[in-house]
């Protein structure tokens, strides 16, 4: 009998099953395809507060994803990176007074000296920043941080393992029947038992509930776009570009080339995302606001889509609902614990919070490394 299975190996799925072993549990986890094979890969690769959360009031996720930024630039160096954020002040729908007040707040919660200097204006000296530019733009530059998501996934896994952790990829739950403790089927046609089940499907949360007999959860699927170009600039820099709906975009290096993104289109269910005509157009358009380069289709050299499953708060617009995880406890029988939203960044932290709501409250990974990627 395993003590917890876990059914997902995204971020979160690999986050949980490594901090429930580190706690001495007996862990299994599956995965229908493979170890990163949607949503964690198909991020703004961005280890970071969410400087945009801020206009929503979701300072407690801001100061954890803060403080899990510092935790990650120390413990995962080879992974984690802090870059400049440049963040030109026009088409801007904030006023100046505003943004600048936020990168302060942003940067008191994160902690001075936390691995990141401290935000600043942008100058007209900035050679290096401005360059992409047609003109020299006023703005300010912050610091975040970046990642290889799909790298730092495996990270939490093969750390996972290395501590007694299963992990099983292309197996998936096909059957499951609960009394005080699970008895389960997996595609490879193994039956196994497990006292608790961890259910850290992402966009198929709500189908893994049906199939295991639960309530479906509060879902609200989100697909977010990037698109690729030929690079726009040297530099290891990224830019926040302000647009006219109150959304922002990102530009960043990757790959050997720029990429833009990401949209936020409400989609029904997780079926295999792709960017749209529609997603194309806008980051393009949000792209051709400050770079001096104009973009047209012709220039886009690929892109990578995910769907975010995210806690239906009800907010009216896809970019104003919360970005923070939710942790859904069944136990009218064995424990059934489902995750809800989540960030690439606060995948450890939530982890530590479902061994905590499922009673292993002591923190045991906070000053663990992760380990380096293999050549």
């Amino acid at each position: 009998m395993y003590d917890m299975l876990v059914i997902g190996g995204g971020i979160n799925g690999c986050a949980v099953a490594r901090e429930a072993a580190l706690h001495g549990l007996s862990v299994l986890l599956v995965e229908r395809d493979a170890l990163a094979a949607h949503t964690s890969s198909a991020s703004s690769k961005l280890i970071h507060g969410g400087l945009r959360y801020l206009e929503t009031y979701d300072f407690r996720l801001v100061r954890e994803a803060l403080q899990e930024r510092a935790r990650l630039l120390r413990l995962a160096p080879a992974l984690v990176r802090p870059v400049p954020f440049v963040l030109p002040h026009v088409h801007a729908t904030r006023p100046a007074w505003l943004v600048r007040l936020g990168l302060l707040l942003y940067d008191t919660i994160g902690g001075r000296g936390r691995g990141v200097p401290a935000a600043r204006r942008l100058r007209a000296s900035d050679a290096a920043f401005q360059a992409p530019f047609a003109r020299t733009l006023p703005g300010f530059v912050y610091y975040d941080a970046m990642v290889d998501d799909a790298a730092l996934t495996r990270a939490y896994a093969a750390d996972a393992a290395a501590v007694g952790a299963q992990l099983r990829e292309h197996v998936a739950v096909t059957e499951a029947t609960r009394s005080e403790a699970w008895q389960v089927r997996l595609s490879s046609g193994q039956s196994i038992t497990a006292r608790i089940i961890v259910n850290a499907a992402g966009p198929w949360a709500a189908d893994v509930t049906e199939t295991l007999g639960g309530d479906r959860p509060a879902l609200r699927l989100v697909k977010g776009s990037h698109l690729t170009v030929t690079r726009l600039y040297e530099g290891d820099h990224a830019y926040l570009l302000q647009q006219p709906d109150r959304r922002v975009v990102f530009a960043f290096p990757w790959a050997g080339e720029t990429a833009i993104g990401t949209t936020d289109v409400p989609v029904d269910a997780p079926a295999d995302p792709q960017i749209s005509g529609e997603e194309t157009a806008y980051l393009l358009d949000a792209a051709n606001r400050y770079f001096a380069q104009a973009l047209t289709p012709a220039d886009v050299t690929g892109s990578w889509s995910g769907i975010r499953a995210l806690h239906d708060d009800g907010a009216a617009e896809a970019r104003t609902v919360t970005r923070d995880y939710h942790l859904e406890l069944d136990r009218s029988a064995a424990p059934l614990l489902t995750i809800v939203g989540g960030k690439i960044t606060t995948a450890r932290a939530l982890a530590e919070d479902v061994l905590a709501k499922l009673g292993w409250g002591t923190p045991v990974s906070r000053k663990r490394p992760l380990p380096s990627p293999l050549p």
